[in-house]
């Protein structure tokens, strides 16, 4: 287990027991001692709790367990927007990664690029919107063409050429834009990690949850994104793919897998302490990203980082239905001490909860407000086997992949560069959040069969054919001048506008030189080395 799930764990609070109850009357007012005041409004759900001065722990019978399930109306979950079935796909794009989301940016970093004194400023143009758009494109369009270094996606080898990436953005562009990407020009501080990326992060959030209503089923998990730079709040995780990188809590709806929300891990700050005593840190965050959607009857699955009976009976109080693992150290869980063989079940129940002990290679501890300790008999290894197994494993098992899932498939497409700063690197995750949120809209809306790959590019293609022809009209690219081959050109002196005496030769810089010249084609509008520069400019295709 990583430090920061430790500090997590170990941060829960005892809780007071119930030995001092008198009398049943004294002990049922003690036992509803979190009384929550559910208020609703269309954004958020406001938590307030009243504790008695002496608080009672859950108490456990072997009685049989009857839940009381809530349940759930979904008439009004789905697809907030008037999305028409006609709708491109680009359209769902926008629904995130909007217009006026990409201003912000655009105004950030045209902002970042003013203040850089190592950049010549003189000779570089502020980033557009419609700039902006064709560099997601092409960052994009990267995944599907994979190359050993950025540099090599405008390479005029044969053998490495892909002339697509030179007709959307020119290699200097692509990589001053890159370089000057920003989403905030406010100071580092100690007590706010995510100051560099903060608004961006927060402006997605509340996209998600108000593109989409979530159905019945959501899960809670943890989502690594690879990094191995110098990062105060990176987190080792050995059992996700990747291991190293900065964490993120996930909320998702298990039937369309829809990303509803998002918290980065940036260790004790992550959240602020939850006033409710007894479900600790990772409590708090569960508490966090349901607070939209408690007191609506959903059902949540969590692992054992977040499972606790504090926890639970909050949840069931605010008419949510709870299902997950627990560990059996858990402050509150009941002792369940009996030696059960393969297959075999032990339970303990209270007025709301349900906690059951399963025997399978090793022991399973559960942990629901809304399951029987019933089992069924489930086939492995192909039909060649059958086991007796709980009903609460099963749906677990069934729903609660769903963030894995997620992460597997953002993986195969994923845009995320290598040598990047944590929080630009973060911000092509988010991207490929919202592409995959865009795609399960999509999915949802047309009820039509199609992977991810092939949504992505035809949603590259479409950034191109809206934006591209914008792009190219406002900054003509003065080096691919579509007459120098065919008609004749000379050489002249180049006459100086400002203090520059000669202007940089195109051919030298697409071979990775830094060279100067005093030369220049008018016709053409560039700066070339009389030698051998200027022959090969207008005389070859691919120079």
């Amino acid at each position: 287990m990583n430090r920061g799930n430790k500090r997590f764990i170990n941060s829960l609070t005892d809780s007071e027991s119930d030995e001092n109850c008198e009398n049943e009357n004294d002990f049922n007012r003690r036992k509803r001692r979190i009384n929550v005041i559910y208020s609703s409004s269309e954004s958020e759900t406001e938590l307030t709790q009243e504790v008695d001065d002496t608080n009672c722990e859950v108490k456990w019978s072997n009685n049989n367990f009857v839940p009381k399930i809530h349940r759930f109306n979904s008439k009004h979950s789905g697809i907030t927007n008037q999305i028409r079935l006609s709708s491109q796909i680009i359209y769902y794009f926008q629904l995130f990664i909007s217009d006026e989301l990409v201003d912000i940016i655009v105004e950030e970093s045209n902002y970042y690029l003013a203040q850089q004194t190592n950049i010549n400023t003189n000779n570089q143009e502020p980033m557009t919107r419609t700039e902006l758009y064709c560099f997601l494109a092409t960052s994009l369009l990267m995944t599907r063409n994979k190359k050993l270094s950025l540099k090599e996606y405008w390479s005029t080898d044969d053998f490495l050429r892909s002339d697509i990436f030179g007709k959307i953005m020119t290699r200097g562009r692509y990589f001053l834009l890159l370089r000057i990407l920003h989403f905030s020009h406010e100071p580092e501080c100690i007590g706010d990690r995510l100051i560099k990326i903060k608004r961006i992060v927060d402006i997605l959030r509340h996209s998600f949850s108000a593109a989409f209503v979530p159905y019945q089923e959501l899960c809670i998990d943890e989502s690594s994104l690879l990094y191995k730079g110098g990062l105060s709040f990176k987190q080792y995780i050995p059992k996700k793919r990747n291991r190293f990188g900065i964490k993120s809590f996930i909320l998702c709806n298990c039937k369309t897998g829809f990303v509803q929300d998002i918290i980065i891990y940036t260790g004790a700050s992550t959240v602020a302490d939850s006033p409710i005593k007894g479900i600790g840190k990772s409590g708090a965050i569960v508490v966090q990203l349901l607070k939209t959607y408690l007191g609506k009857s959903h059902t949540l699955y969590v692992d054992n980082f977040y499972s606790s009976p504090a926890l639970f009976s909050l949840l069931f109080a605010n008419r949510t239905n709870a299902c997950g693992t627990v560990t059996k150290r858990r402050q509150g869980m009941p002792k369940i001490e009996n030696k059960l063989k393969r297959g075999e079940v032990s339970f303990r129940s209270s007025e709301s909860l349900l906690v059951l002990k399963w025997m399978d290679k090793r022991e399973v501890y559960m942990i629901s407000s809304m399951h029987t300790a019933d089992v069924m008999t489930v086939s492995r290894h192909r039909g060649r086997q059958s086991v007796q197994k709980p009903v609460c494993i099963i749906d677990y098992n069934n729903t609660m992949g769903i963030v894995d899932k997620v992460d597997m498939v953002i993986s195969s497409v994923n845009s995320t560069r290598k040598t990047l700063k944590w929080y630009r690197k973060f911000f092509f995750h988010l991207i490929d959040i919202c592409v995959w949120n865009a795609y399960c809209l999509y999915k949802h809306k047309r009820n039509a069969t199609i992977s991810m790959a092939n949504f992505q590019l035809h949603l590259i293609k479409q950034i191109c054919d809206k934006y591209h022809n914008d792009y190219i009209n406002q900054q003509v690219r003065k080096n691919d001048y579509p007459m120098r081959l065919t008609e004749r050109h000379f050489p002249s002196l180049f006459v100086p506008k400002r203090k520059n005496l000669s202007r940089r030769c195109v051919v030298c810089g697409k071979n990775d030189k830094r060279s100067e010249s005093r030369y220049e084609c008018k016709e053409c509008n560039v700066g070339l080395c009389i030698n051998q520069c200027f022959k090969i400019y207008h005389t070859q295709l691919y120079y």
